[in-house]
């Protein structure tokens, strides 16, 4: 479908990239809104998710409770009391601890997956509906990463940055509240060295998402150069361009290395100072408390040392929360992308009344049709012709004369700009979009074979077809003796999708679908252009079968594959510059194909001089 390309808006390549640790974080455009629609996609899950939350509490209260009673058994020590029952309780806790965090994994995975269970159904559901004007405007490998890493990084995120952000609000939250009651002028101090914390974290932060930024455009451009040149490497070793291929991709391979090794430094300082700080922070409450409890402020020892053990956990829960957020943020950036399919309009409903189509006689009409993939650029211009029922008709042009978009709105894959395309006397669009589908049987230039049996790549269009009908639509189309070669026959299954069969034994393939599914109208869409000649001409033995008592519409390059239509018609520059007949096609003197009716002629340049149209 190379007539697309001038009118489509350019693919939308943003992505989303997996933060690790001082990785590139991807902030979304609309925290709060999304994470509005993420709550609703919860709904049936509240239950659990009220499970979560008081399983969160109880986690955290272990967590804050573990070192108090800690000091209590200090306490214990120093004044001689009886140490079983301290001992017992800190036992219980961390048993409890234990047992809780087994529920509360338990209940987020069970919530976690069934959500992205919904969501994957949802999305996939919408894809299904989307018309092709999306396709066009999304690469395949950009739909993949929304269907897979994004959808990916909301289930860890619900499964578990969710529990962990609870989990560790409650701590924080429970630990200061301890801190103060036991001491608050040592709490202050505490406070300070975690606001030093924050900022040496945000300092160095700043640098290091430069860097990481920097590191993900190389590695793409890197990327990028080693695709181009793997696919490109015969072209390479025919004009001995080895040395330019090797050149570049050492140019970027240094670049990619340099900024790569200044990132990790970088964000290598994070940790070791975070650790030196939360050192010295430790140091400066001990040595305090130390003092206090020297000058009489503080009379219990326990007390010191529920502190120091409040202290080291204090700072840890900041920092895992920040790490987490970026995450958080990653995946809610991912949640905005799954939303924008869901948001996308579908292809138009069927009119209130559409009209059944149970037996089509075949008989078209185009009507003034106007079309462009881009409004604003037209495609097609003030299209009209009437094919009869049962007429064999080619389309012939140059590339990016129109002459596929004219099959797109046959077979209603887009809706026309202007004008009227009518089936037996009913403008397409007043029928039912599934009993016009069925109207066509459809051959496209790019094979589409699925990982079934042979068998059940001829039957996909029909499948209640018995083996002797498989077996005649395969004869008719010439696939049968290359068929008859493979290890199972027609139960052999095509593992890569086809791609263990040539192109010629694919197209092959999907002509003998066309023939099985025994469609009124059909549709060849430069059937024989990646095909050898061999294959050619069994296609073209094949055609008076395959078009008999139906009405055909083809298009192609090769002269011998239109020698038997009834009307052949020339489009240039998405208009109808001439029509006629196959006694009216004929060659210049420099063997280029022309179109003669009357006295007008109109010229076709095309590469293959004298074979293609």
């Amino acid at each position: 479908m190379a007539e697309r390309s001038g009118g489509v808006p350019p693919a939308n390549l943003n992505g989303i990239s997996r933060p690790g640790r001082g990785g590139v974080v991807v902030k979304p455009k609309n925290m709060k809104g999304t994470l509005g629609r993420l709550w609703r996609l919860t709904k049936g899950q509240r239950k659990g998710l009220g499970w979560i939350l008081l399983l969160s509490a109880f986690a955290s209260a272990a967590s804050i409770l573990s070192p108090y009673v800690t000091g209590r058994a200090v306490s214990a020590v120093s004044s001689g009391d009886a140490l079983f029952g301290v001992l017992a309780c800190l036992c219980g806790l961390y048993l409890g601890d234990w047992l809780v965090k087994f529920l509360q994994a338990f209940f987020m995975a069970a919530v976690g997956q069934r959500v992205i269970y919904h969501i994957r159904r949802t999305l996939f559901d919408r894809i299904k509906t989307l018309p092709l004007s999306f396709f066009d405007r999304h690469r395949h490998g950009e739909l993949m990463s929304r269907l897979t890493n994004d959808v990916d990084n909301i289930s860890t995120t619900i499964s578990n940055s969710l529990t962990l952000l609870l989990t560790y609000g409650f701590t924080i939250i429970g630990i200061f509240v301890m801190m103060v009651c036991l001491n608050p002028l040592l709490t202050m101090v505490a406070l300070a060295g975690v606001g030093l914390i924050f900022l040496l974290t945000e300092t160095v932060t700043k640098r290091t998402r430069k860097l990481f930024r920097e590191q993900q455009k190389n590695l793409g451009a890197l990327n990028g150069q080693v695709e181009e040149s793997v696919s490109g490497l015969s072209l390479i070793k025919a004009f001995g361009r080895e040395w330019e291929m090797e050149q570049e991709f050492g140019e970027r391979n240094d670049a990619l290395c340099r900024v790569s090794i200044k990132a990790l430094i970088c964000s290598g300082y994070l940790m070791p100072l975070m650790n030196v700080v939360n050192n010295l922070l430790y140091v400066a409450v001990s040595v305090l408390s130390g003092m206090l409890f020297v000058n009489g402020r503080i009379a219990d020892i326990g007390l010191v040392t529920s502190f120091l053990l409040y202290v080291r956990q204090f700072t840890r829960p900041f920092v895992e929360i920040a790490n987490i957020y970026n995450n958080f943020q990653t995946a809610v950036a991912g949640a905005e992308r799954v939303f924008e399919i869901l948001d996308e309009a579908p292809e138009p409903p069927d009119k209130e009344g559409a009209l059944c189509l149970a037996s089509p006689h075949g008989e078209i009409e185009f009507r003034h049709v106007g079309f462009g993939y881009d409004p604003e650029k037209s495609v097609l211009r003030d299209i009209s012709v009437r094919i009869p029922a049962g007429t064999q008709v080619a389309i012939v042009g140059a590339t990016g004369s129109g002459k596929t978009t004219v099959i797109n709105l046959l077979t209603r894959f887009y809706d026309v700009s202007s004008g009227s395309i009518l089936l037996d006397g009913h403008d397409l669009r007043d029928y039912r979009m599934e009993d016009l589908r069925k109207a066509f049987g459809v051959v496209l230039q790019d094979t589409a074979l699925f990982a079934a049996s042979i068998r059940e790549n001829i039957s996909y269009g029909h499948p209640e077809a018995g083996m002797e009908e498989v077996l005649r639509a395969a004869e008719i189309a010439g696939a049968d003796s290359f068929i008859a070669r493979l290890p199972e026959g027609y139960d052999t299954v095509l593992e890569l999708g086809g791609m263990e069969l040539s192109q010629g034994e694919r197209q092959l393939l999907t002509i003998a679908r066309a023939v099985l599914a025994d469609a009124p109208i059909l549709i060849l869409d430069e059937a024989t252009s990646s095909v050898d000649t061999v294959t050619e001409q069994k296609i073209r033995r094949a055609m008076p079968k395959m078009c008999e008592n139906r009405t055909s519409v083809i298009i192609a390059h090769r002269l011998s594959t239109i020698r038997n239509s009834d009307l052949i018609l020339l489009l240039e520059n998405g208009e109808i510059a001439e029509r006629g007949n196959t006694a009216e096609v004929k060659r210049n003197k420099n063997g280029i194909v022309i179109l003669e009716v009357g006295k007008k002629i109109v010229r076709k340049d095309n590469a293959s001089a004298g074979k293609r149209v």
